[in-house]
């Protein structure tokens, strides 16, 4: 008990941490028009946990057998990143899986954080692009957008690198871009801690102005879903280009394929169910 408590102690410390000065979007406002359950980005999101959790967890973290915590083994972990990653040299080879780890490395993910935060992005902004596209198109979409964020992260630089590449970033990155697209007027409601206590005054005022009841204290502070994924993009394309100037990757992160995953958007209009597309392009709500 003890220990559970500890550790969600650690997660909540850690979470608040990383969303105190960066909004962490949690779920979109918006009302889908279809009316539809997003199966797929459900789907995804399983199937993604039950890799991690199942596959590669227990080498990265230990496992437990019969009370007895074994020792994780990170020679099977590296072997599978490796195996199983997006590797421009090993795919030139024809090594390993070859260009089936395109897609396979959009179902790893490295530890538990990056797994939790792509999971997060995907339902915020999935869930209605799935709508608009019907879940089977959705599907279709999300894979070609991980396969141009993996194959744009190649070309985009000369240096062939060594290192894997993991992770459904690339992938989420062309979901954000088409929600983008689609829906620059939505709103998105974002954990974040210093938007959170600056609304506080705020609230202030309001009920002082306005009179009546205005809740002071909200878990989640609703923003303008332009604004936060215009500040995902900023954080990308910056990076992108230190990478493209000097062929290495900063902090050890793929941000050539979030640019390319971005630019992956774009494909959504073949995706979109037919009346919606209509609708888009006489400029009317969607």
């Amino acid at each position: 008990m003890c220990l559970l408590a500890a550790i969600l102690a650690y997660f909540l410390l850690i979470l608040f941490i990383s969303t105190l000065l960066s909004p962490m979007p949690v779920n979109d406002t918006g009302v889908v028009r279809y009316r539809t359950i997003p199966w797929v980005t459900l789907l995804l999101i399983m199937i993604n946990t039950a890799i991690f959790v199942l596959w590669i967890a227990p080498d990265l973290y230990g496992q437990q057998d019969q009370g007895i915590i074994i020792q994780p083994t990170f020679e099977t972990y590296v072997g599978k990143i490796n195996t199983y990653g997006f590797n421009e040299q090993v795919l030139r080879r024809g090594e390993g899986i070859a260009a089936l780890a395109t897609f396979t490395s959009m179902f790893m993910h490295a530890d538990f954080w990056h797994l939790f935060g792509n999971m997060v992005y995907l339902w915020a902004f999935g869930r209605r692009v799935e709508d608009a596209c019907g879940s089977s198109r959705f599907l279709l979409f999300y894979l070609l957008a991980g396969l141009l964020a993996n194959v744009g992260s190649v070309l985009f630089t000369s240096k062939t690198d060594t290192l894997p590449s993991i992770g459904a970033s690339g992938a989420i990155s062309g979901v954000m871009g088409a929600y983008l697209l689609l829906f620059p007027g939505a709103w998105v409601n974002c954990l974040w801690g210093l938007g959170t206590i600056l609304r506080i005054p705020y609230a202030a005022i309001r009920k002082l102005t306005a009179g009546g009841e205005y809740k002071f204290w909200r878990w989640t502070v609703p923003l303008p879903a332009w604004l936060v994924l215009i500040w995902f993009v900023v954080r990308s394309f910056l990076p992108s280009l230190e990478t493209i100037r000097s062929d290495e990757e900063i902090q050890g992160i793929n941000h050539l394929a979030h640019l390319a995953g971005l630019l992956a958007s774009l494909t959504v209009f073949f995706f979109v169910r037919k009346d919606l597309l209509l609708r888009y392009l006489h400029g009317r709500s969607l």
